[in-house]
């Protein structure tokens, strides 16, 4: 399938690693990525793997989160990454735990899916195969980043993380930006009457139908799951100040891994956000 990017988002080659970033924040001086299943070294194209679940070598993963620190303007010794548990809770990242799980999966920060700080030199990382990395940017000088499974999504992970935003550094919603990156989509996320349930309760939670986010195609119950993040986001953000990528990671095989796709999880994607030190 040809790559059809939201005017809003840009694919980038650094030369290093290869990746998707968002015009606005970028524009706006913030360091950030959304990486690619490949980066390009010393001309070769190679796999680009941010996590440590998809079996390779530790170096290689670790030299790739590296590639990525420095196109967000940080270190990986600041590069903090979360055990993802697909639940609605958000942590602050206080200065003890800046580069917590950046180097090695024993050292992570928590068990989460949403993390806020306003730590200089902090870089966030989510690390997604289908489900939704949502970055977010307050021109205060803080972040945010999170992870939406479908689990997650209907927790309110998304509004949780933002509430903290506003309760912990007293972020004004109407300002922040946030920016969803490469996500399994409608047209690929097929759910039995279970999981289609859960959105429909949660739908009605936010006091939205779930006919915007349920569509049966073929058949069967097909979410959009980025769309329902979006919404939860949508209560307290500013429309316009949510920016989704657009992209499919089952349906775009040449540049995203994909546990729906693939029956097992083969890599990770990295979506980081960083504060300048």
């Amino acid at each position: 399938m040809a790559l059809e990017l939201n005017p809003e988002i840009e694919f980038v080659d650094s030369g290093s690693i290869v990746h998707f970033r968002s015009r606005r924040l970028y524009a706006l001086g913030v360091g950030h990525l959304f990486t690619s299943r490949f980066n390009l070294i010393v001309g070769r194209k190679t796999d680009c793997d941010m996590g440590f679940k998809g079996g390779r070598d530790r170096d290689e993963i670790v030299a790739c989160r590296a590639a990525a620190c420095q196109v967000a303007g940080s270190e990986i010794s600041n590069l903090t990454v979360l055990h993802q548990v697909h639940s609605g809770h958000a942590v602050v990242v206080e200065a003890d735990g800046v580069g917590r799980g950046g180097m090695s999966k024993e050292d992570v920060l928590a068990d989460a899916d949403g993390m806020v700080t306003e730590e200089p030199g902090a870089a966030l990382m989510i690390l997604t195969a289908d489900c939704v990395p949502v970055l977010i940017f307050d021109p205060e000088g803080r972040v945010g980043a999170l992870h939406a499974g479908w689990r997650g999504a209907v927790a309110g992970i998304a509004r949780n993380t933002v509430a903290l935003m506003m309760e912990r550094f007293g972020s004004e919603p109407g300002r922040l930006i946030a920016v969803l990156g490469p996500a399994i989509r409608s047209c690929c996320f097929e759910v039995g009457d279970e999981v289609a349930d859960e959105f429909a309760r949660a739908a009605n939670e936010i006091g939205r139908t779930e006919q915007e986010f349920i569509a049966e195609i073929r058949g069967r119950a097909h979410v959009d799951l980025p769309g329902f993040v979006a919404a939860d986001l949508a209560a307290g953000l500013d429309r316009k100040n949510i920016i989704d990528s657009g992209l499919c990671t089952s349906c775009l095989k040449d540049y995203f891994y994909s546990y729906r796709r693939d029956g097992r999880l083969v890599g990770s994607h990295g979506a980081m956000i960083a504060i300048g030190g």
